[in-house]
Formats: structure tokens, C-alpha cells, sequence
């Protein structure tokens, strides 16, 4: 005797429920097969789906270099996309706060070094170095590349470099970084970015720029060492949607200071 249920608003038939009457013929079937051939054919239909729904992403959203791209494709889905709140009015404020730092006229544009040359290195560290920045921001987060284009409009200047500089550094975590701690995205790209000569623009020895890169002053106790590791490092774990870059320099960093 057959059982039908009724399932999502249909009927259907569950073998679970079915007996046999007095006079059918028997049954060799394993149910248990057939529930077992059932559930991998629900998942092997998941995961096309889910495959269908990343092309159907990429699509939307242009990110392959293989695809016809342009900057004005790009911005026209700025108003589709999410607002990630990347304006013009908030850009000159970071270039505001990070003009405060003491060093900063030591930042220079280039090229072939300085703010641009440290943008080309970082891009040839991306998983495909033929992206822009723009594009390499969308792939990453939607709609962020186009806003920090469109809102960085305007003369080349030291400020929208760097600004440009930390968004290509820390990617969708820089307006976290410009926001919370400007002076020491000052210090990363001061430390990293060279001068005219080809010389890194910072002079201090391996430890004064590690204490930098954590946020401490020098003479920091190991206990406040350890502080501002673990909490840096819980904000960049990549498995936390942080930079995998970031991350191994914090921890470079913290053991440099600790051993």
C-alpha cells in the first residue's frame, strides 16, 4: 500500500511509508539505496545552481578581464550597487587627518616610485595584476572600486594618491584604517613606499617599524605588544575577511618584538 504525502504544497510519494499488500509481488529494492541515490542528486542539483548563480554574478557585475570593461560601464552601476558610503566630502577628511601626520611631505607621488609606484607593486601581488584598482576593489566587494573612483575625481594630488595607495593596500578594509588609525596608514606607506632614489622612505631599524605597524610607541611593554597583536590580528584574520598580506606582517611584526 502506497504512501502519498503531500510535500512543499504537492503530493508525492514516500517510499519510507509503503507496505506491501497481501497479494503484490515482492520487493528487492533497498530503500535505504534509493534515499542515499535521492539526497546525492539533491546536492549534486545544489551545487549547479550554486554555480549558475556565480555566473550569473560575474555577469551582472563585469569583474572578468576577459570581458569588454570600461570606466563609465563601471560607474553606471554605482546607483545599482550597495552604497558603501565612499564620498568626496569623506576622502578629503582621511587626506585631512593623514596631512596632520608630521612626516607627511615625505610621501611622494612619483613615478616611477613613490605613491605610484607602491599602487603598481601591490597590483602585481593581485590574483590577476592586468586589474585596475577599480576592478580589483568590485571583484572583491561590489560597487566599492566604481564609489572610490567616482568620489576621487578631481586634480592629482598627495592626498588622493594615498588614499588610493591604502585602499590598494588594505583593499575593503581601508575605510576602517583611514577612519580609525590615519597616522599609521601614513606609516605603512611611508615604510613601504620609495623615495626618488629607490630608498624606502622610512629610516627606522626593523623594530621602530614594527612597533609602528602595531600602533605602539617605542618602549611598549610585552604586554601591550600582545594587546595590540591579538586585537590586530583579529581584525585581518583572513578567515575573518581580513588581507592575508596584513595579516603575515602583523604576525612578523609581533615576533620580531617578542623573540
Amino acid at each position: 500500500m502506497a504512501a502519498w504525502v503531500e510535500v512543499g504544497g504537492r503530493m508525492g510519494f514516500d517510499p519510507r511509508h509503503w507496505r506491501p499488500s497481501a497479494t503484490s509481488p515482492p520487493v528487492t529494492a533497498n530503500l535505504e539505496e534509493l534515499l542515499a541515490e535521492n539526497e546525492s542528486l539533491r546536492r549534486e542539483v545544489r551545487a549547479l545552481r550554486q554555480q549558475l548563480d556565480q555566473h550569473a554574478w560575474s555577469q551582472q557585475h563585469d569583474w572578468s578581464p576577459q570581458q569588454a570593461w570600461s570606466p563609465n560601464r563601471a560607474r553606471s552601476r554605482v546607483t545599482s550597487a550597495a552604497s558603501h558610503g565612499i564620498t568626496a566630502a569623506r576622502l578629503e577628511r582621511w587626506g585631512a587627518a593623514m596631512a596632520s601626520h608630521p612626516r607627511w611631505q615625505e610621501l611622494r607621488l612619483g613615478p616611477p616610485a613613490g605613491l605610484r609606484g607602491l599602487v603598481e607593486e601591490l597590483r602585481s601581488q593581485w590574483w590577476d595584476p592586468r586589474l585596475e584598482l577599480e576592478q580589483e576593489l568590485n571583484r572583491r566587494c561590489p560597487g566599492l572600486g566604481s564609489e572610490l573612483v567616482e568620489a576621487l575625481r578631481g586634480p592629482h594630488c598627495r592626498w588622493r594618491w594615498a588614499v588610493r595607495a591604502a585602499f590598494a593596500l588594505y583593499g575593503p578594509r581601508a575605510p576602517e584604517w583611514l577612519e580609525e588609525a590615519p597616522m599609521r596608514v601614513v606609516e605603512e606607506l611611508l615604510r613601504r613606499s620609495p623615495d626618488s632614489s629607490g630608498t624606502t622612505a622610512s629610516a627606522a631599524d626593523p623594530r621602530q617599524q614594527a612597533l609602528a605597524l602595531l600602533g605602539l610607541a617605542p618602549g611598549a611593554s610585552p604586554a601591550e605588544i600582545r594587546r595590540a597583536y591579538r586585537r590586530l590580528a583579529k581584525n585581518h584574520h583572513p578567515d575573518l575577511g581580513g588581507e592575508v598580506t596584513a595579516f603575515h606582517r602583523l604576525d612578523a611584526a609581533y615576533r620580531l618584538l617578542v623573540g
